[in-house]
């Protein structure tokens, strides 16, 4: 997997299976011990004899020095070799130590089988650290294009994947894309923030946008965030397949917590009410008629809203006799989406935060208990038992142990910080020997922190606006580079952190 001039390896074909790094290091440490031997050959060979006499001589056989003589052979006697996995990793660590001492060998190496992504596109010059995906480039703030995770998405996960990663990655901000990119909804809670006059770009002045339905100025909105954007002007075809095709239930649970288990439920029901509120205000906003198949599924949404409200008046310590109120809710919205426009995209953000609110919560045995079979029918029927879905994605922090817990959420694809040549091996043949091409897996992990292209092209734009920065280039790359390059994801090495470098 490793080009020949990365690894110092002659291009002789006999002899392709013996030059590994460890035979090399082998080799090397059995020269060096010939040499040695032969120097000191004649020297040991004549005083061999005497001091074997003196010693014997010297000391006496006592059971002292039995044990000594013991003690020393047991502790010079090499250990046998360890066999099956643990003796997979002992090699391995070899391997790296082994690699580590090759001069100029580890650069050349990590720049090989872990390249740092490609193509780049930055625009902006004024560089912040917290910058949204709805953010125009009308402020002038800089921003890396990160739309080929939409691409990435869509041919790396079969059914259902999971993404793992650090705070200030770049989840949430990815999330945004895929959210504005595939949904065919307004999503205007997304869009609110975005001013008319970006618009002028497209030639339409004032009036024109005075005159414009919701619907359109959605629309047009979106095309503008995408506009000239790596997925647009690379791939065409899929942006015009794909883009504002599919309705996406997008569900954040960065709010289900609370000091009790009835006050959780709340929290749980007041997440997913919100969301169904959300369809049906946007229904009658953009003024969508119900079609004849999905009027009974939106009765029966509109019921289990009703139901729940109802229940919201309750106290805390009769909210566990309703709890099947968070499935049968979930399971109408889901019913009447699929009825009324196909299945759907299901992306969850903050998956995680459930999970570790109820190990932390300060409850009961059995509390914690039902609120963990309250989270696994929920996935269940989010994952397991649905039809109705197309693709889903849960973003978070930990990796919580889905199948362990029986919910059901198996044959999950996940992306976590571990190299594809550690956990992939099929991965590793597939992608290591070629060049990042903007599609699969690749697209979707380059598409999280920064790679040292981007980090260089903010720093170039960063210039125009802070001529300082122009004098000391090479010592801000050096400095930036020691700090914040340590992150690796699929086989790519070397990605900044995204909030720092911006700071």
């Amino acid at each position: 997997l490793t080009p020949r001039d990365a690894m110092g390896v002659s291009a002789d074909h006999g002899s392709e299976r013996h030059a590994t790094p460890e035979r090399r290091m082998a080799a090397a440490r059995r020269s060096t011990q010939q040499q040695q031997q032969q120097q000191s050959g004649s020297d040991a060979s004549s005083s061999s004899s005497s001091s074997a006499a003196t010693k014997r001589h010297l000391e006496p056989d006592d059971k002292t020095t039995h044990k000594r003589r013991k003690h020393e052979t047991s502790c010079n006697t090499k250990p046998p070799p360890a066999r099956g996995i643990a003796g997979i990793r002992v090699r391995r660590r070899k391997a790296h130590y082994s690699l580590a001492s090759l001069p100029g060998t580890p650069e050349k190496l990590s720049e090989t089988l872990r390249p740092s992504g490609s193509p780049t596109r930055v625009s902006g010059t004024k560089v912040v650290a917290d910058v949204n995906f709805t953010d125009v480039d009308s402020r002038g703030l800089c921003k890396v294009d990160k739309s080929l995770v939409c691409k990435g998405f869509w041919e790396a996960i079969g059914k259902v994947g999971r993404i793992c990663l650090p705070r200030r990655s770049g989840k949430t901000y990815n999330l945004t894309q895929m959210l504005l990119f595939f949904s065919s909804s307004l999503e205007l809670g997304k869009l609110e923030n975005i001013p008319n006059n970006v618009l002028a770009a497209d030639g339409l002045c004032a009036e024109d946008v005075a005159e414009m339905d919701v619907v359109a100025l959605c629309r047009k909105k979106r095309e503008c965030l995408f506009r000239d954007s790596l997925l647009q002007t690379k791939y065409p075809d899929f942006f015009a397949e794909h883009f504002m095709k599919y309705p996406v239930l997008y569900i954040s649970l960065s709010e289900c917590k609370g000091a009790s288990f009835g006050i959780f439920l709340k929290a749980l029901g007041n997440t997913l009410a919100s969301v169904a509120q959300k369809w049906i205000l946007e229904l009658e906003m953009s003024g969508t008629s119900i079609a004849a198949r999905a009027r009974y599924p939106f009765d029966q949404l509109k019921l289990e809203l009703e139901l729940y409200h109802k229940s919201r008046s309750f106290p805390a310590s009769q909210m566990a006799e309703h709890a099947e109120l968070t499935q049968s809710l979930f399971q109408a919205l889901s019913t009447f989406i699929a009825q009324q426009f196909g299945q759907y995209l299901l992306l969850i953000d903050e998956y995680d935060i459930p999970f570790i609110s109820i190990h932390l919560a300060d409850w009961t045995s059995q509390d914690k208990k039902a609120a963990l079979g309250v989270m696994k029918a929920l996935f269940q029927k989010m994952f397991k038992d649905n039809d109705n879905l197309l693709k889903g994605l849960l973003f978070g922090v930990f990796e919580i142990p889905l199948t362990e817990m029986g919910s059901g959420a198996n044959n999950i694809k996940d992306i976590r910080m571990i190299p594809v040549e550690e956990s992939d091996i099929q991965g590793s043949i597939l992608t290591a020997a070629h060049p990042h091409s903007g599609c699969g897996m690749d697209a979707l992990t380059d598409s999280f922190w920064f790679n040292a292209h981007e980090v260089e092209q903010m720093l170039d734009n960063s210039t125009k606006w802070c001529a300082r920065m122009a004098k000391h280039k090479a010592f801000i790359l050096q400095t930036i580079k020691m700090w914040y390059n340590g992150y690796y994801i699929g086989r790519f090495r070397g990605k900044y952190n995204p909030w720092s470098v911006s700071s």
